[in-house]
């Protein structure tokens, strides 16, 4: 899944920074909370939850 809010507009014409982190690992999920900014002004958040997923037992589900 992916959550983004908008806070405020980021400037387009200015370097902006991503800074992000891990908040949660185990063998199939993973979860990175991120903002970003435009100076020290935060401009957005953002959450993304991954699922790994073992590529030869999806494929062998596909062929089924």
């Amino acid at each position: 899944s992916l959550s983004v809010k908008f806070l405020r507009p980021t400037p387009l014409e200015k370097p902006v920074t991503l800074r992000a982190r891990v908040t949660e690992a185990d063998d199939r999920k993973m979860r990175v909370v991120c903002s970003l900014y435009s100076g020290d002004v935060v401009c957005a958040t953002g959450e993304v939850v991954t699922v790994n997923v073992d590529a030869s037992a999806f494929l062998d589900q596909m062929k089924r």
